[in-house]
């Protein structure tokens, strides 16, 4: 199963012709996925949002009900440590958040990560990366 991150989102949230083409694709090949997290992120900016925070929870919700959305549990949060320590000591620093999202992703068995922020995810082993 592939997952898509924040940035993925926002996009097919802003109807961009890319990303609902590639909406597209992942219905056919079966759906998408993403995190509780990814969730957070969206549901943040609505709410840090100036205007039209009602308008925005609903169409944020459109998009989410058609995702299986999977939590973080302890396996997925060790996952993220590990991640984020050995990029860490490697002198490659991931955003918390991201190491986060990858943890899920990978023991939650993706296939890949749908992304526009390519680097901040293809530095970590065995998540293959698919920019949107």
């Amino acid at each position: 199963m592939k997952f898509v991150d924040t940035t993925f989102l926002i996009s097919l949230l802003r109807n961009e012709p890319r990303t609902l083409e590639k909406a597209r694709e992942l219905d056919e090949e079966g759906g998408a996925a993403t995190t509780a997290l990814n969730v957070f992120e969206i549901i943040y900016g609505v709410y840090n949002s100036m205007s039209d925070i009602e308008g925005r929870l609903e169409a944020s919700e459109r998009v989410l009900v058609n995702l299986d959305v999977f939590p973080l549990e302890r396996r997925s949060a060790m996952k993220a440590a590990e991640i984020a320590g050995s990029l860490d000591r490697d002198g490659m620093t991931i955003d918390p958040l991201d190491a986060l999202v990858a943890g899920v992703a990978l023991e939650n068995g993706a296939d890949c990560l749908v992304t526009r922020n390519v680097s901040h995810f293809e530095r970590i082993q065995g998540l293959k990366v698919e920019e949107h």
